[in-house]
């Protein structure tokens, strides 16, 4: 499970591990590896999530549904999503297919789209489906229930292109396999974990398995073409009830007018514990018992509101909710922004259409700068260089235009205040690799060094790649900081000084109005003193690097196989969710990957558009053809019918055996 050093397991086993500091700190450096194992939906990480919803024909302009997506992953050039339509000349029980949306280059069926009855949206439902168990190995045998027993263990052999074969032993316990094998940190793990005897092939540490769902072969694959099948909302849960990894959020809307909801996904159900730290693999009462049934998943069907909407948020009420899902939810920020949207155009008896599903899609509110701004506004600003650039948030309307100067100024404000506060307070392995801090020794209860460097300290570096560093800036960041707010003299509210000139900050106000200051002078670095001429898309740009040779080859090959920059709009958890992440600078480092809004009464009406194009040729004209439109936030027409796609065909290839 995801780590959660500020819970405590029932039977002790977990307050052992969170109370040494080791463990603790390896435990962060394991969850962030398996943020980066690939996923069925293409590269993700911390705050990566998606946007749905679907809103009934009773609050649509056409009086059938409207549905739309966007699911928000690294970006990639080719793109992850390959646009297509799977149509059977003749639809019978042998040629069932008449299907059309986003999937995956070399992949028949559609993962996302609609067919000619019904359509289909996912979001990331970021379940806890993973476990470590530190395991106990004497002599060839690993200990369980009192008794040691045979592991498994078999030779894999690893085609290396353009190199010799690379040969490995996998050792299995019941548990999954030792994944302390293959990777240092995890290692760490047993070596560390404070808990009583020994397990002799490690000295005082253990090994660590991987129990995983996705290490279970399951048919995913075969519950995509079930929903590429789908007639009604009983068939879509049925194919629903395939779809074991990822667990994903599914929406639904059909030509009849229904709308739904299914939570598909194979959820463990744990024994003791509850996944949040490393559990004793010897012990039988930690391991899962079997897998939450489909009845007891969330499913919604017709909710009289109206509408659905889903954006990684919590689907249920954790205290309800008899199973364990996650404590890993988004807090909620965009999929509270799409309900408030949808709420206001449908009061008083308003109807939403696809232009206005499309707006949704593109809003760029920034709901930390609601709350956050009017505190900056409060500060006695006197530096009149400062104070100048203060300005520019007064009328601000919160919203993260690509050509906003109020924006850039805020998101570098909000940047700086979060390093200030928290960047040096953090742990090495979530900080910027690279990024050195000068610290007291954990043995040390001494002060820490000052610039005279009269007290004992030791140099202390980052870890984490600068897309997934912390702080992040996300949602979970502002609810800390709303708290904060409201405590002026926390402990948190202090930072260093900088250098002999630059005094140390305490207390809420002094940290607000040192953050002011070192975005000016940061945002005067990288866009020029003029403040008129400065633009949230000029800090905010996106490159698309080629997944091949354009991220690491030769600099001349680079520039050949990758595109950009684009100047952007939206930003983290804005639902125009263009991430970008504070602790490694402003930087687009995930995005919608593709758009889609569904038009249940006339599917030649729905609108869709890619991040790239159709060609993983550099030089190919659809190579990224649709990126500028994406960038500008444009949905080209996506048409369905027969009539309609000969009408709207440039180019035909025919491949007749």
């Amino acid at each position: 499970g995801t780590p959660d050093p500020g819970t405590s397991d029932p039977d002790g086993f977990g307050q052992q591990a969170a109370g040494a500091g080791e463990a603790r700190s390896q435990l962060a450096t394991v969850a962030a590896a398996l943020d980066g194992v690939p996923a069925m939906l293409g590269p993700n990480g911390g705050g990566i999530g998606s946007n749905s919803w679907v809103v009934s024909g009773e609050h649509t302009t056409s009086g059938k549904p409207l549905l739309a997506n966007d699911p928000h992953l690294a970006p990639q050039l080719p793109s992850v999503w390959y646009q297509m339509g799977l149509h059977c000349t003749q639809v019978s029980k042998e040629c069932p297919y008449a299907v059309a949306g986003f999937t995956f280059s070399g992949m028949p069926g559609v993962v996302i789209g609609h067919n000619q009855d019904i359509s289909w949206g996912l979001t990331n439902l970021g379940a806890d489906v993973t476990d470590l168990y530190l395991e106990k190995i004497q002599d060839g045998k690993v200990l369980y229930d009192g008794r040691y027993v045979d592991y498994e263990t078999r030779r894999e052999t690893i085609k290396v292109a353009g190199g010799a074969d690379r040969k490995i032993t996998v050792r299995s316990t019941r548990n999954g396999p030792l994944v302390s094998d293959r990777n240092v940190q995890l290692g760490r793990v047993g070596d560390h974990a404070p808990v009583k005897g020994a397990a002799p092939d490690r000295g005082k540490g253990y090994a660590v398995s991987l129990r995983w769902t996705a290490l279970t072969p399951g048919r995913t694959m075969d519950a995509v073409f079930k929903l590429n099948r789908a007639t009604d909302f009983e068939s879509f849960r049925a194919a629903a009830r395939d779809f074991e990894v990822p667990a994903q959020n599914l929406i639904y809307a059909d030509t009849e007018g229904n709308i739904g909801y299914q939570m598909p996904g194979r959820i463990p159900v744990r024994g003791k514990g509850d996944g949040r730290y490393p559990a004793p693999g010897w012990d039988p009462a930690y391991r899962w018992t079997g897998y939450v049934s489909q009845s007891e998943l969330p499913s919604e069907f017709n909710p009289e509101r109206g509408y659905i909407v889903t954006a990684n948020q919590a689907v249920v009420d954790p205290k309800k909710y008899p199973h364990h899902l996650t404590e890993d939810w988004s807090y909620g920020t965009r999929s509270q922004r799409v309900n408030d949207l949808i709420r206001s155009k449908i009061k008083d008896g308003g109807k939403i259409s696809m232009d206005d599903m499309e707006s949704m899609q593109l809003d760029n509110s920034s709901e930390i700068a609601k709350l956050l701004v009017p505190h900056l506004l409060k500060i006695d600003v006197r530096d009149p260089y400062v104070r100048e650039a203060q300005q520019l948030l007064e009328g601000w309307d919160y919203t993260q235009d690509a050509d906003s100067a109020p924006a850039a100024y805020f998101n570098g404000v909000w940047r700086n205040l979060l390093l200030l506060s928290f960047g040096n307070k953090l742990p090495k392995e979530l900080r910027v690799r690279g990024e050195c801090l000068r610290v007291r020794p954990a043995d040390d209860s001494g002060p820490l060094e000052d610039l005279d460097g009269t007290a004992r300290t030791i140099r202390e570096c980052g870890q984490r790649s600068t897309d997934t560093a912390q702080p992040d800036g996300g949602d979970r960041w502002f609810e800390v900081v709303r708290r904060l707010l409201e405590e002026p003299d926390s402990e948190w509210w202090q930072a260093p000084r900088k250098d002999l000139d630059t005094p140390a900050a305490k207390g809420r106000d002094q940290i607000l109005a040192r953050a002011m200051k070192d975005a000016r002078w940061e945002l005067t670095t990288k866009l020029g003193k003029d403040i008129n001429s400065w633009s949230w898309g000029r800090l905010h740009r996106l490159m698309l690097r080629n997944q091949t040779l354009g991220t690491s080859g030769p600099g001349i090959v680079q520039r050949l196989l990758n595109r950009g920059p684009w100047e952007l709009s939206g930003g983290k958890d804005a639902v125009n969710a263009t991430g970008w992440n504070a602790a490694g600078g402003y930087g687009v480092t995930w995005v919608p990957s593709m758009r889609m809004v569904v038009n249940l009464d006339d599917f030649d009406k729905s609108r869709w558009i890619n991040l790239t194009g159709a060609s993983g040729h550099a030089f190919h004209p659809n190579y990224t053809d649709q990126t500028s439109l994406w960038a500008k936030g444009r949905l080209l027409p996506w048409v369905f019918s027969k009539d309609a796609v000969q009408k709207a065909t440039d180019d035909t290839m025919a491949l007749t055996p």
